[in-house]
This record gives C-alpha cells, structure tokens and sequence, in this order.
C-alpha cells in the first residue's frame, strides 16, 4: 500500500477503525485533514467525529471547530462539523440541531452533510418520515455520500421494509466496505492483507471481529464462522511464530468440523463452506471427507453437484474428482449429476476427449428416440465402445440392439457387462431383471429383484410399475397367479393402458380362469405378445376368442382383452363400443377411471368423449353424461355422425331427467336429418320424446317402426297404450319385462316406472 496516496492512507485509517486499532487510525485521520485533498472533504470530517466518539475525545474536536469558526465566520464547513460534534456527542437536544442546520440550510443552500444532520436528529426523535426525506435530500445532492445509504437502511428496517433495506444497505456497504461488519468475504480480506504487511495481531483482529458481530448482532455465531475463524487464527498464528497456539486453534477448528458432519441438521450449503475453508488452510484430506459427505446424503441438489465436480475436473484433479465421485456413486448410483461427474472422471483418468464421446452420446440419444435403422445405431454404438469400453449405458444399448436383431448370446455378454460396472443402480437392476425374467434364468432375475426396496420407490415412478411388472412374471412363471395379479392391478391403476401390462394381466386372468370353461382361453396372438413378437398377428382367432370369453361371462379377462384389441387397432371405433359394452358389464364405476386417462394423448377424440358419455349413463349419472355429449358437439374433429349420436344421447338424457322436452324433440330430429347410423335408438329417443309432451299418435308412428326386442321399445309401446286408456292392453304388453333381470340401472328405472302403472295404477300424467 502506498501511504503517500491520500486516498490509499484514507481507506488504510478505515481498515485501522475496522479492526479496533483507533489511535494509529486517528493519527492518520488527523494527517489527512490537512491535506489539500481531504480539508473540505465532511466525509472524512464525518469519520474523524465517529472515531473522536470511540476515544472519547469530542471535546476537543468541538473547541478547535469553534475556533475555525470565531477565525472564518464565513466557513460553512466549520459550522457544520461544529454540530455534528455536538450531536453525535449529545450536547444538544435533537431537536436544536435540526434548527441550527435549518439554520445553515437557508444560508448555504442544499449540502449533504446538512440533510444528513438533520435526517440523524429527526431519526433520534422518531420522526421517520422527516428523517428518510432529509436522508433522500442527502444523497441526491451526492450521490456518494454513503451515510445516507445506512441511514435509509436501518428506517426501512424498522418499518419492516426488509427489501428496501437491504437495497440501501448494500449501495452503503458497496461505498463504504470498510464501515460494516457482518462481512465474510470483507473480514476475509482485510485479514489477508494484513498478514500480507506482516500485521499478525490486526489480521487476527479482522476474522475474530466477524463472530463479534455475530454475537452482538444475532446472539450466536453460526459453525462455519468459528471454524473459519480457528483455521485463520491458526495460520496467523503459525506465520508470527507461535506454534503451539497455532497447533491449539488448528485442534478447535478440527473437532468443531468433525461436529459438523455428523451433524444431520447441517445444510449441503454450510458443509461446502467448510470444504472450501479446510483447502484453504490446505487441510485436504478432511476437505475430500466433506465433499464425500455432501455427495453422499439425499437431498444432494444438482447445482451442487455440478458445482463440485466441475472444481476438480476443471483443474485436472481427475484421480480426486474420481474418488469422490465414486463414493458418491455408490451412495446414489442413480443421481443423473453424481452419474455425470463420475462418467466424466473415468473418461479422463483414460484419456478419452470428453468432448467428442459427450457428442456422440447425444447423437445416440437421437437416434434411439428416432427409432434409426439398427445398422447406422450399432455402427455409433461400436464406436463409443471402441473409445471407452466402461460406459453401462452404452453396454445396455448393445444389448437391446442385439435383442432386436435375434443375437440373444452377444446380448446376454453385453447386459451382463452392463449390470458388472452399474449393478448398484436401480434402473440397471430393473434393466438386467427384465432380460433374466424373459430370457435367462428367472431366479437370478428373483434375486435382483429382491435387493429392492417398494417402500423407497414412489407409488406412481415408472420403477415401482417396473419393478411389480417383473414380480408378477416371475409369479405367473411359478404359477403364483393370484399374487401376480395383485402385483399387475397396482401398476394398472397408475398406467391402464400400458399394453405389457395388459398382456401380462391377460395371461394371468387365462390362468385362473382355465379350468372354468371347456375351451383353450389362450391364443396366438396373446403368446406373440407375451414374447414381444407383433409379427403376423391372427386378430380374426383374437376376436372369435374374446367373444367366446365374453359368452362364458369372464369379465375381466374380456375387458382386458378389448383393451388390447383397442390399443392395437389405434382407437378404431368398432373396437371401441366393444369395449365400452366390455366396460359396462364389467364395471363402468371403475372404467370410467380407465377411459379419462385417454384424455389428453393421441386416443383423445370424440369418440372417447362418447364413451365416458355412455360409461356415465351405464352409472345412470344423467347429468355428467350430457357434459360428455356435449364435448362432441363443439369438438373440432367431431364428424356429422359423431355430432348425431350426441344429440340423440343429450336427447335420451334429458327425457329421462325430465327436462328440456321441446329440446329433446329438437335434438332427435336434428339427429334423423344428419346421420342413418343409429336409426332405431334415435326413432326410440323421438318417440319417447313425443310421448313425453303428449304427442301419443305421432310416437306410435315411429314406435310402429322398431321391433319389440329392445325392453325400452316394449315400455314405450305400453304406455301408448297406458296413455290412451287401455290399462289392460297396456299390462299384456308390459308383462315380459316383468320377468327380466335388471342387471342394468337403466332396465331397473324402466321396471320402476312399469311397476306404478302395472300395479299402483298411477296415472300417466301425474308421473309425467
């Protein structure tokens, strides 16, 4: 430092009063003010009175003010420092400094030590408002007049305003660094500098003044600064020669981190910290031991990671950076950041551009989710391979690759590599598990599978569905049918449609339900599926099977199947009111869950808006399902014979709510007039529509139309008869129904309305 700069002697004196050395900074201070550059500077007037409050020596600084004054009458300067004396001593009142500087004010004119005054004096008195005006005033007439800064700072502070007070505190403490405590990295490197000017005793005093201020200010000290402040004073120690003080604050600082790591309360942010403090006291070993530490815990974030592993690869540390990454590794083998860094220092340590393979990872990333022809993927693959033979990621590629092509033995050597340099993660077990369940030996699959924990996995991760998948294979592989159906139904529930899953499920129900019926339940079409092969499949067989499984009342295991015919037929309509008829025996309570899936991916369209309509219907929820229908009508894809179902079912749902007749009829006819499919349900609709209003003989014309097979007909055709009179004619018509199960709420509400009439004799009109 150059002492013969006025400025540099001026920050010297602030970095004296920072660490408590007053009297060799005020002999500074006394030096500059009579500098040309510094004897109008009421700044550094401002400092001489904040120190001459700390020596205790004001009066003093008040007397020779007076006598410049009573020698310069005219010196504005002098005035000023004159109050300022008197009131950072308290020899006047606050409220006879703010009419003094008035005073002065309407002489001089605008001056920041002014409005500094007076916003201190109106601060003491509580006067807030005033007091942040006049701080204002202070430093838009200088905009480096810092004490104004910390005066708005600490009002906004008292008035709760954090984050104002924290703008205004920063601007104070970016001017005057010097001037504030609290500091870590000011603290830091004042200490440094004086160790660097061989000022061992001020250097000491600049660290232990930081956990000073702690204590003063928050009543403790956080770890990180004590341990911070033991190594610092050790080193201190050991450069002014004092080596067994040095050894007793190194002892401290050594223990105090111990407590610190094995503190479980202590954040990845506090414990990094510490890291870095142990390199910078070249404390080596326990700083790896920290970093082990962080990588090691659960919530490790990824930009910690990241930040740790770049510091020592981008150095060159590649043995280190693979030590730790390592033992990170096997504490979280499935970290993506951890997985990276550890990557990444393998590469290195075998001399591998990182750059050029990172490339050609992402192209493979490409071409796997581009489905490329197989040869150009292995081509890639084999050249990964050839620059680094370690990559699991890469090896497991192999072996799908080799899987697909029907080379089972090269696929076996390359997942089996896989699973030796990766088999502690669990995406790799699951991977390895599946290849054993399918094509090796089942229970070395079973045992992998076993050094899974479900309780850690979270219930909807594609890994607890993975996991349960491959258990319920190797249950139906040892017959273990009802435990694997168990475990299939928990996957199910998060992913309805997952076609494995299903095929897997539809295996198992065939299993169970084998020796109920006299038929072979399986095909094969579900024994292609069941081994990945979707070559040449006999939908004909799978058909003709799923309508003798529907006969023979196995419920389940039909609608499994019509998911899967669903799903292969890529949401063709004729399959689909298979399976809402499938759904709606089964159970269209839990169906339904089923189908609101569809919603939002490529099977959304309004067809699936049909069907929920219908599922809701089957539950007799009259009002959800018109939503759905309603969803056709402003559907963009929805053609004119999906818009002429809707409006024949809103139709059918209002009748039988018993509400909006006339637009029920409305809804019919617009039905009739734009699609022939559906004719019958529509004509059945219409007629119910005009019985409703009153209209009997136009509903017997369309009524004349149907046959008498549909229950519905039959009720209709009755109370036409009802409705003119003939109760007796309207009984014969009605007795049929009587004998029929009503397995369905919509026969069981039809047999309901039969029952008043046939029985209690309710007139028409009163029900209607």
């Amino acid at each position: 430092m150059n002492l013969n700069d006025p400025n540099q002697k001026l920050e010297y004196a602030n970095k004296l009063i920072f660490v408590k050395e007053y009297k060799k900074a005020q002999k500074i201070i006394e030096e500059l003010i009579r500098h040309d550059s510094f004897t109008h500077n009421l700044l550094v007037h401002l400092r001489r009175i904040e120190l001459a409050v700390k020596l205790e020596n004001l009066e003093t600084l008040k007397v020779e003010y007076e006598r410049a004054t009573e020698k310069n009458p005219d010196n504005a300067n002098s005035k000023i420092c004159h109050i300022l004396v008197e009131q950072h001593g308290e020899m006047i009142k606050p409220e006879e400094a703010v009419i003094r500087f008035q005073s002065l004010l309407r002489i001089v004119g605008p001056h920041p030590a002014i409005y500094y005054g007076i916003g201190f004096s109106m601060e003491m008195e509580g006067n807030f408002e005033r007091a942040l005006f006049n701080y204002e005033q202070c430093t838009t007439c200088d905009h480096g007049w810092y004490p104004g800064y910390f005066g708005m700072s600490q009002i906004y502070y008292h008035l709760g305003d954090d984050e104002k007070g924290d703008h205004y505190f920063f601007m104070f403490e970016e001017l005057a660094p010097y001037n504030v405590y609290g500091n870590f990295e000011t603290h830091r490197k004042l200490s440094h500098e004086f160790v660097q000017d061989e000022e061992f005793e001020s250097a000491e005093r600049a660290i232990i003044s930081l956990s000073e201020w702690w204590m003063d200010n928050k009543g403790f000290c956080p770890i990180e600064i004590q341990i911070y402040e033991r190594f610092s004073t050790a080193k201190i120690a050991d450069l002014a020669g004092d080596q067994h003080r040095a050894e007793q604050r190194r002892s401290q600082g050594e223990l105090l981190a111990r407590r610190a790591m094995e503190s479980e309360d202590e954040p990845e942010t506090v414990l990094y910290f510490i890291a870095k403090t142990l390199e910078e006291f070249s404390e080596l070993n326990m700083a790896l031991e920290f970093y082990k530490e962080i990588l090691s815990r659960e919530a490790s974030s990824p930009d910690m990671v990241q930040k740790i592993g770049s510091q020592f690869l981008s150095v060159g540390e590649y043995e280190l950076a693979n030590e730790i990454f390592e033992t990170a590794y096997h504490h979280h083998p499935d970290h993506p950041e951890i997985r990276f860094c550890w990557m990444v220092s393998k590469l290195r340590r075998s001399g591998v551009n990182v750059e050029e393979y990172l490339i050609d990872k992402e192209r493979l990333r490409a071409l796997l989710e581009n489905q490329s022809d197989k040869v150009e993927l292995l081509s890639l693959l084999h050249s990964l391979m050839a620059k680094y033979g370690q990559d699991p990621d890469v090896q497991g590629h192999m072996g799908d690759v080799y899987l697909r092509l029907g080379n089972q033995d090269r696929a076996a050597k390359h997942y089996e590599k896989m699973y030796e340099i990766d088999g502690k993660s669990l995406v790799t077990k699951l991977k390895y598990a599946s290849y054993q369940m399918q094509f090796g030996d089942i229970e070395l699959a079973k045992q992998i599978l076993d050094q899974i924990s479900e309780v850690d996995l979270e219930d909807s991760s594609d890994q607890k569905s993975e996991l349960l998948w491959l258990k319920s294979n190797y249950a139906y592989q040892t017959e273990d049918y009802r435990k694997g159906l168990d475990y299939l139904n928990q996957v199910l529930k998060h992913d309805p449609w997952h076609v494995a899953y299903l095929v897997q499920k539809a295996l198992t129900l065939s299993a169970l339900a084998q020796d109920k019926v006299s038929f072979n339940l399986y095909d094969s079409v579900l024994k292609k599926l069941s081994k990945n092969d979707e070559e040449g499949l006999d939908w004909d067989e799978f058909t003709r099977k799923s309508t003798m499984i529907a006969q023979a009342n196995l419920l389940e295991l039909d609608y499994c199947r019509c998911k899967i015919r669903f799903l292969y037929a890529n949401g063709d309509e004729r399959n689909l009111v298979a399976l809402v008829h499938a759904a709606c025996k089964l159970d269209p309570g839990k169906t339904t869950y089923d189908f609101l899936k569809l919603l939002n991916t490529n099977f959304d369209s309004p067809n699936i808006y049909w069907a929920l309509g219908q599922l809701y219907k089957e539950l007799w929820q009259l009002e959800a399902a018109s939503v759905w229908f309603e969803q056709i009508l402003i559907s963009l894809d929805a053609t004119d014979d999906h818009k002429a179902k809707a409006y024949q079912e809103l139709a059918d749902c209002f009748i039988w709510r018993g509400v909006m007749i006339d637009r029920a009829v409305e809804y019919a006819k617009i039905a009739l007039d734009m699609s022939n499919e559906g004719r019958e349900a529509t004509l059945r609709t219409l007629a119910h529509s005009l019985l409703k209003k009153g209209e009997v003989r136009q509903a017997e014309v369309y009524l004349d139309e149907l046959e008498d097979e549909d229950p519905e007909v039959i009720y209709l055709k009755g109370l036409v008869h009802y409705r003119n009179g003939a109760a007796g004619q309207a009984n014969e018509v009605w007795k049929p129904l009587l004998s029929l199960p009503a397995d369905r709420l919509r026969l069981h509400t039809i047999k309901q309305q039969v029952m008043k009439y046939y029985f209690d004799k309710v007139p028409y009109k009163t029900i209607n």
